[in-house]
């Protein structure tokens, strides 16, 4: 895949290493090159010096054949722009804004923006949400059975009850995080979109969850 990660502070460095590391084509672009020192040596990718939300910049980086872009600056203004020019002006199949005010939540899915809330995971979730094959393992061990994952919840996850994910006794709901607000959900509440749910699954329930909340087998 061809992914551009706008923004190199913590985040962004950290995402463009697992995302090359992974064996991706990742291009990172910052406005300061003194960022680029964040990224380690394994990281074998592009760093472009820019403006996320300069067209020209993103046409530099290969947006027009961008599989998908996280725009995670420190500026909710300007990843929302960011993704928008990918989504709408270069039809970037997959786009994530990283989000610091909780109370934009409501207008970014009115626009359709999918977004990852600022939390200690936004790293795993944002990595989840351009590559969304599989859920990221939040803790696993070879010798049990049992695994928790961690789940981004997009669109077709939305409306799924804890109930339902708790029916054939395979997973368990360990917490619901939406936006700054963690808590143990009750059996009848009901997944938003952006909400990071965690979850404890059996691998023979593994399969069910994705298609259950990411609409995969």
């Amino acid at each position: 895949m061809h992914i551009i990660v706008g923004g190199c502070g913590r985040v962004g460095a950290d995402l463009a290493e697992r995302l090359s590391d992974e064996g991706h084509d990742v291009v990172v672009i910052d406005a300061s090159d003194e960022a680029f020192r964040r990224i380690g040596t394994t990281f074998n990718g592009e760093a472009l010096v820019g403006d996320i939300t300069d067209k020209e910049v993103l046409s530099r980086a290969g947006v027009e054949r961008a599989d998908a872009l996280a725009a995670v600056t420190p500026s909710d203004n300007a990843n929302l722009m960011a993704v928008q020019i990918a989504k709408e002006l270069f039809d970037v199949p997959n786009t994530v804004a990283r989000l610091f005010n909780p109370q934009r939540e409501p207008s970014y899915r009115k626009m359709g923006i999918r977004y990852v809330p600022e939390t200690s995971m936004i790293v795993s979730a944002i990595r989840n949400d351009l590559e969304p094959e599989s859920f990221p393992v939040h803790l696993s061990r070879a010798e049990d059975d049992v695994s928790l994952v961690e789940v981004l919840i997009g669109d077709h996850g939305r409306g799924v009850s804890v109930a339902e994910v708790e029916r054939d006794g395979d997973a368990r709901v360990a917490k619901l995080q939406r936006g700054v607000r963690m808590q143990i959900p009750r059996l009848d509440d009901r997944f938003r979109e952006g909400d990071l749910v965690v979850c404890a699954v059996r691998r023979s329930g593994e399969r069910r969850l994705r298609h259950l909340l990411l609409g995969r087998d």
